[in-house]
């Protein structure tokens, strides 16, 4: 999926929010589709909301808007594909959130994340608080956010915010490679992975009670058989995902 509105910079706007819900809703419920990509066209990732449409007319439109964004992280975030965010110039506010909800995040060597809430006046939105403390910690992610930091390729690789950095000629080849290996992998396995750690770190306990839960249903499906049929045979497995 790429956001596409390049004269501002793919800025996050209500149209280009409802659409990428709908793409994202429907990618989520397609048994064919394995590895949902996201970037940005013409230079930038996404410059964060759209500032000209702010603040909302009202209170009523405040809420609904921010019900909206809500929505729109969770469907990154809680995706049962592994989704990859593909960094290739500045993600802004809202686009460092919509990066950060991914499980990985791929920048070429000049993009550049942004936190500019505090310079606006304004609490991060779309989960950053949560999401970003996953990657580098609740504390370092809070004194980010308060300072309103900019974080370039090469600090966000050493901290964990970033998971490849590459140049911008190398970046694409990349993300096909890793897309390629995560579409091989089982998918229900896949998402009891990413359904165990919804929440963040999960506890030893809830780990025990999700493999009661996750792996009782894996024993008995299409996708064991198959991976362990391939494993004994010595080939690559090919999951259907039942």
């Amino acid at each position: 999926m790429t956001l596409t509105d390049p004269r501002r910079r793919n800025a996050m706007g209500a149209q280009m929010r409802d659409e990428l819900i709908a793409e994202l809703t429907k990618a989520n419920d397609d048994a064919d589709i394995r590895v949902i990509v996201i970037r940005g066209a013409g230079g930038a990732f996404c410059s964060g909301g759209d500032l000209g449409a702010m603040p909302p007319k009202d209170r009523d439109e405040a809420s609904f808007r921010l019900g909206q964004v809500e929505v729109l992280i969770r469907l990154l975030a809680e995706s049962p594909k592994a989704v990859i965010a593909v960094l290739n110039g500045p993600a802004v506010g809202l686009g460092a959130s919509l990066a950060a909800a991914c499980d990985y995040i791929f920048m070429t060597t000049d993009a550049v994340l942004i936190f500019p809430f505090t310079r606006l006046g304004l609490i991060p939105d779309g989960g950053i608080l949560h999401t970003l403390g996953l990657r580098v910690g609740y504390a370092k992610a809070k004194q980010i956010l308060l300072e309103a930091r900019s974080i370039g390729a090469g600090e966000a690789l050493r901290t964990g915010l970033a998971d490849v950095v590459l140049p911008v000629e190398e970046i694409d080849a990349a993300v096909t490679e890793k897309a390629d290996l995560l579409a091989s992998r089982a998918p229900l396995a896949v998402a009891a992975i990413k359904a165990v750690g919804r929440e963040g770190p999960p506890d030893m306990e809830q780990v025990f009670a999700a493999e009661q839960r996750e792996q009782q249903n894996l024993y008995f499906s299409s996708d064991f058989t198959e991976g362990k049929a391939a494993f004994q045979q010595r080939r690559a497995a090919v999951f259907t995902r039942s």
